[in-house]
């Protein structure tokens, strides 16, 4: 199964939905997701846009919730 999308929720409430064609390391993303569902630590991850300076980061203590679409 090829995943292009994952959706994570934050605490706040906030929605992003994140795209393979968006990001730089769309994989580092999908490793993450595993490991924070089967509740391994989890580093912060900064998420690299393929527009220059769009980029965000995901820290275990701010999702709520993080799955493929």
């Amino acid at each position: 199964m090829k995943i292009d999308k994952i959706k994570i929720t934050f605490n706040n409430g906030f929605e992003k939905i994140v795209e393979r064609d968006n990001v730089k390391n769309f994989n580092s993303l999908v490793d993450w997701l595993d490991m924070f569902n089967n509740n391994e630590n989890v580093n912060i991850l900064t998420m690299f846009g393929k527009e220059l300076g769009s980029s965000f980061s995901i820290d275990k203590n701010n999702i709520k919730s993080i799955k493929i679409i």
